[in-house]
């Protein structure tokens, strides 16, 4: 509808040189002095339009703006239009034009009843924003208090994660010194159980004297766990050479050699049983002040994180109570700005029904005046002599 009316609204607009075939002729004047007074009813008509045209605009989003643009160019065709003259695309601009204003009447309305509401409304306010203050104090000093404590808090945290430091370094230190001899221990058993694999194990299955620099390794590593040196010396008999050319002698070297080494891992077994307990212990001890340093270090950072909350907490009940301050500070100067827009909204609705709006009605129902009389013709013959 809106872009059928807008078209036909233009194609108005581009005639507006000359007049619509469908509208009825202008009635010619019949006497020169009726002139003026015509010209000046044309003035006060287009004054009217114009002023209608302006109240259009007050419609505001009731109405797009396009259509309150055409409307307004378009009603000086249709309005100065007697009634009974108007053709039907006239009557339904003149339509459209009284809606619009019937929008732009309720804008006004609307804006005067809000500016009554709070005009009204004014003891309620005042005594809301009096409340506001006293809550919004109460709340800052509740933050204040509360940002206070979450410091204490948070001090106090990092104490105590500063106190767990200490025994934590004590108990690894401890746990370094009191297992040092058991790790020795461990190191020397793996590494005699590694040369028993990979040098004895091979030149008792093969031998022979090529292996020479395999055996010096077993060597060097049987006299790192203080084998006995006669037996040390004993033992390349038998390995440098083959399996199949050795004799009793050989093979009761390498029994005394197995029972040796046999001996020498039952020792570090026992020695390593003796000192598990205490390295349990010492064990123990690490985890619970590492268990406790990581606790008291997770609090100390949840203290800090509360304290942040509590920090932008004051700040935002600080910001609140000065609004409220604020707000309750203006309060006169609002009320007296609110009374003067709502004088000012009356005051607009006064002049739109007193003036556009009954501008609007008058034309819209004004009908054509009554032709005027014919003037009687004066007699052009003398009447007869009373003589004759």
């Amino acid at each position: 509808l809106f872009r059928s009316v807008k078209q036909r609204l233009c194609k108005l607009l581009a005639s507006d040189a000359s007049p619509s075939p469908t509208m009825a002729p202008k009635r010619a004047s019949t006497a020169a002095a009726g002139r003026a007074s015509k010209v000046a009813k044309k003035d006060t008509v287009a004054s009217k339009c114009k002023e209608i045209a302006d109240a259009l605009e007050l419609a505001g989003k009731a109405v797009p703006a396009e259509v309150i643009t055409l409307l307004g160019s378009v009603l000086k065709h249709a309005l100065p239009v007697y009634k009974e003259e108007r053709h039907a695309f006239q009557a339904q601009v003149l339509d459209m034009v009284q809606k619009t204003l019937g929008d732009a009447e309720e804008a006004l309305k609307a804006n005067a009843a809000a500016a009554e509401e709070l005009v009204n409304n004014g003891d309620a306010e005042h005594a809301r924003r009096e409340t506001a203050v006293t809550e919004t104090e109460a709340a800052l000093a509740a933050a204040v208090e509360a940002h206070k404590q979450k410091h204490e808090a948070k001090a106090d945290a990092v104490n105590a994660f500063k106190a767990t430091q200490e025994p934590l370094k004590e108990a690894l230190a401890k746990q370094k010194e009191g297992d040092a001899e058991a790790m020795e221990t461990e190191k020397a058993a793996a590494a005699l159980k590694a040369a028993l694999a990979d040098c004895l194990a091979p030149l008792k299955e093969k031998g022979g004297a090529g292996n020479k620099r395999m055996l010096n390794a077993l060597v060097k590593q049987l006299t790192a766990v203080e084998l006995e040196d006669s037996l040390l010396t004993a033992v390349e008999l038998p390995l440098l050479k083959t399996a199949e050319n050795r004799g009793k002698f050989d093979a009761v070297i390498l029994e005394q050699l197995d029972l040796a080494l046999a001996e020498k891992q039952a020792a570090f077994q026992a020695k390593l049983d003796a000192a598990a307990p205490a390295r349990e212990e010492r064990a123990a001890a690490v985890k619970a002040a590492q268990d406790a340093h990581d606790a008291a270090k997770t609090a100390s950072e949840a203290a800090a994180e509360v304290l942040k909350e509590a920090k932008d907490a004051e700040a935002a009940a600080k910001a609140a109570a000065t609004a409220a301050k604020d707000s309750a500070k203006n309060f006169t100067t609002e009320q007296l700005d609110a009374a003067e827009s709502l004088d000012t909204a009356r005051k607009a609705l006064q002049d739109f029904h007193e003036g556009a709006l009954a501008s609007f009605k008058e034309l819209l129902e004004r009908c054509a005046p009554a032709p005027e009389p014919e003037p009687v013709a004066e007699a052009t013959e003398e009447a007869p002599a009373a003589a004759e």
